[in-house]
């Protein structure tokens, strides 16, 4: 068979692995290398058979700006040449790098790819296909392998993926129908085509990891054990089936622990088996951010401790995510993202007794006295009743201070306003901007959480005052 009809034979294979449906539009993304071009020029062969549509998509890195020009110049030849539509963008990926706390290769992808959303999502396309072969494969198996990574590194990369960039809105569809062709197949077909694809000069630069793997790694173990590459190709399928069978039983579970907010219930993981439980915030990771790149097992491990353990706990992680642990659910930010429902409160204020006092950003507490209600149960946690007494005292409306202390309702004795929070669940991350109605008797409301004992509505009293935090990040 010759090397065209090989190579076509491999790629139509690979295209019905990735389920890709005929008469659709792809994006491909095309660097204009030996990998890409091949993997163009074999797309535009079967376009006819397949009624596809093809959009080559060059995202210029900004990494190599003395010949980053050339490259585009010499990929969109190569496009015009198959009678492909061509599409440019350009990211400086160091000044993404420097800007986000990630490094170049983390930056490079996440911008690549949301890059190549906005492009497949301007034109309406099924998914992007990139040029993955079988030697990527098998360099990302070595390179897991050396890391200690279990099956969900060893498994490698799939023929159809989806990637869900959280930080940066990115939802996509990833196709690698070249998963099963070599990169000596590639070259040799743009060979055949007379094709001159533009060869990235970083990609013999041996300061990265993977370059080395690359030039040094796998060809002494092909030397070594014939045909190496292709076999840990296999064995990263061979777990992928494997995986299927785990990632099936993770995605059962986290789904019942999921909220309606985005959040994991704490309790629906407590009596997991330890294994299963480090899955499941492994999944929950790489739904929220997108991908698990730079996640060690250090860090599930500290997860899982966090999980255990008190409430109101946080950990900054990998890609400027943070997991933290609340009361009765867990879950993922981003560094910077503000989930707290009060804003902050820089001075003390004089609290309106009746009226309404504002904080900033649409909160604020509103008091008033009314007859006293049938039921005292106020029916949410930022309504409380107390004392009528108090719309006499002077009553201030505050942040917390060191040395606070609090007499939570049913208590006799006060205690720590830290350890009533971390009692309470509070996050940690809310508590300086929790705010407490204060008097000359103490703090008379965690607003949100608990009226004081001393405060409380007494039998006698047919008359009570009325305290509301309202705002639209308030719950209801």
């Amino acid at each position: 068979m010759s090397t065209d009809s090989k190579f076509i034979q491999l790629l139509g294979a690979g295209l019905d692995q990735t389920g890709v449906p005929d008469g659709v539009t792809l994006v491909v993304a095309f660097s204009g290398g030996p990998d890409s071009s091949a993997l163009l020029a074999g797309l535009s062969e079967l376009r006819e058979r397949r009624n596809l549509s093809l959009i080559a998509a060059h995202v210029n890195h900004g990494i190599r700006p003395e010949s980053s020009a050339a490259d585009q110049d010499a990929a969109a030849a190569v496009a015009k040449s198959l009678g492909v539509d061509f599409i440019a963008a350009k990211i400086d990926v160091p000044v993404l790098s420097a800007d986000n706390g990630v490094s170049i290769e983390s930056a490079a992808r996440t911008f690549r790819y949301k890059e190549l959303e906005a492009i497949a999502t301007d034109n309406n396309a099924y998914g992007v296909v990139t040029g993955h072969t079988e030697d990527d494969q098998a360099e990302t198996v070595l390179q897991h392998a050396a890391r200690g990574s279990g099956l969900k590194g060893i498994s490698g990369m799939r023929f159809t993926s989806r990637l869900n960039i959280a930080a940066e809105n990115v939802k996509l569809r990833i196709l690698r129908p070249m998963l099963d062709i070599s990169r000596v197949l590639c070259v040799e077909y743009c060979e055949c085509r007379g094709l001159s694809p533009v060869f990235d000069e970083s990609n013999s630069s041996r300061e990265y990891t993977r370059n080395k793997i690359r030039l040094d790694v796998l060809p002494q173990l092909n030397e070594a054990i014939p045909e190496a590459s292709r076999a840990l190709a296999r064995l990263a399928m061979n777990a992928s089936d494997d995986l299927e069978i785990i990632d099936w039983v993770v995605e059962l579970h986290l789904s019942d622990a999921k909220t309606g907010n985005g959040l994991y219930v704490r309790d629906s993981v407590s009596a997991l088996p330890p294994s299963l439980t480090r899955r499941l915030i492994m999944k929950a990771y790489d739904d929220n951010v997108g991908h698990s790149l730079d996640l060690e097992r250090t860090h599930v491990i500290k997860m899982q401790e966090l999980l255990n353990g008190q409430s109101g706990t946080s950990i900054e992680l990998p890609n400027k995510a943070v997991f933290f642990v609340d009361k009765d659910e867990f879950g993922f930010r981003m560094q910077g993202d503000d989930d707290c429902p009060y804003p902050s409160i820089v001075t003390a204020k004089k609290l309106e007794t009746p009226g309404i006092t504002d904080l900033s950003d649409g909160v604020a507490v509103h008091t008033e006295v009314i007859d006293r209600p049938e039921h005292l149960d106020a029916g949410g946690p930022n309504v409380t009743f107390a004392s009528p007494e108090l719309i006499s005292r002077s009553l201030n409306l505050r942040s917390r201070k060191n040395g606070d202390r609090f007499q939570p309702l049913g208590m006799v004795p006060k205690v720590k306003l830290q350890d009533f929070f971390v009692g309470a669940g509070v996050p940690e991350r809310w508590r300086d901007r929790v705010p407490l109605v204060d008097s000359d008797q103490g703090i008379v409301w965690v607003a949100g959480y608990r009226l004081a004992e001393w405060a409380k509505v007494l039998p006698e009293h047919d008359r009570v005052t009325r305290f509301e935090i309202v705002g639209t990040k308030i719950a209801k």
